[in-house]
């Protein structure tokens, strides 16, 4: 069992403690290959034009999607199929619940690797509730890891955005739930779960990108005080020994990322909420709504960033892009201007330095 296996490797490297495993994570990792493909980070493929849709995003702009050998050559991917017959993973997304509610329409994800061109294999997207805090290994206490299943999509994983071979590019695909999840009022986990016997792969070999190790956009653990430490469980990976889910960087190979997958995203009440929040970025929508010769994208920021919008039309092709480097602190109005702009539905991605994101839909009339 892979946990056993990290185990016996912290009883031999003296990881007994946080600042051990802190201090010597790099020494597992070096049991790993990577493999980087020579990918751009197209935010502006992470959205949808379903409604007045938003897109909540970990990853920093101009990361690289990063691929992890699950120990060497032909042993699968560590987010994905791999020697070890791991069969899920899940990314963690919250918001402010006294702010606002929202349905979650689907997923957003970016694949690698390669299938059999008659593969009939699946993989099912989720969205997942989070479990209770789990203080079995105190002082050490789980924040929660996904728990009941809330909505899900079955995929073929000949329709990932990958291809029969490495040679084909990949590319972000959306999976949408045929029904949305009912309003969520708190956090959720997305992502997929495949059923497979790593000996008889036979050429299905896929993995989701994340970002490289070390580069993860929240805090690993959190203080709690009185020598008791939260373990941030942004994301977790689903172990194929019947052991459940494992956050990665508590016991799967210490892996300090987040996965390329994001939710697709409604906002109940749009008219009446005093916004969205994720970490850096509060979200509160644009007016004038539909827009005639231009519109204001209002939203805040807990502390200073870069900020940049990006306009597509339905088809996904950008029509116009805003930079604003150096914000500060506070409340901040932008202004787009429409009036070049052809009448119809418009999706605009705002994203941040920090790695925070979100998307909606702007009408533009004559």
């Amino acid at each position: 069992m892979k946990k056993s296996i990290l185990i016996a490797l912290a009883c031999c490297l003296g990881l007994g403690s946080f600042a051990h495993k802190a201090t010597n994570k790099h020494a597992v990792q070096q049991l790993r290959s990577t493999k980087t493909y020579g990918y751009s980070n197209h935010s502006d493929l992470r959205t949808t034009g379903l409604g007045d849709t938003l897109v909540l995003s970990n990853v920093v702009t101009g990361d690289t999607p990063t691929l992890y050998l699950a120990g060497g050559l032909d042993s699968g991917y560590v987010s994905g199929t791999d020697v070890y017959e791991d069969m899920g993973f899940a990314e963690r997304y919250d918001f402010n619940s006294a702010d606002s509610s929202l349905k979650v329409l689907g997923v957003v994800a970016l694949f690698g690797g390669k299938y059999k061109p008659t593969s009939t294999k699946t993989v099912t997207f989720y969205t997942w509730s989070v479990g209770p805090r789990d203080s079995t290994n105190m002082p050490y206490i789980l924040s929660g890891l996904p728990n009941y299943a809330l909505d899900s999509v079955n995929v073929s994983i000949t329709h990932l955005g990958i291809g029969a071979s490495d040679t084909v590019s990949d590319t972000f695909k959306s999976f949408m739930f045929t029904t949305p999840t009912n309003f969520l009022f708190g956090s959720f986990f997305v992502g997929y779960t495949i059923n497979y016997s790593y000996g008889s792969l036979a050429g299905d070999t896929i993995g989701v990108y994340t970002t490289r190790d070390g580069h993860r956009a929240s805090a690993d653990y959190i203080p709690l005080g009185g020598g008791d430490t939260l373990v941030n469980d942004q994301n977790a990976t689903l172990y194929g020994d019947g052991t459940g889910w494992h956050d990665n960087v508590w016991d799967n190979f210490f892996m300090d990322i987040d996965y390329y997958m994001f939710p697709i995203v409604k906002v109940g009440a749009p008219n009446s909420v005093k916004g969205i929040t994720k970490n850096n970025f509060t979200f509160f929508g644009n007016y004038p709504n539909p827009s005639v010769n231009n519109t204001n994208i209002k939203f805040s920021l807990s502390m200073p960033a870069d900020v940049i919008v990006t306009v597509t039309d339905q088809s996904g092709k950008v029509v116009k892009t805003i930079k604003e480097n150096g914000l500060t602190t506070g409340m901040h109005l932008l202004n787009v201007v429409t009036s070049d702009l052809a009448a119809g539905n418009y999706v605009y991605i705002v994203r941040t330095s920090s790695g925070d994101g979100i998307a909606s839909q702007l009408s533009v009339i004559k």
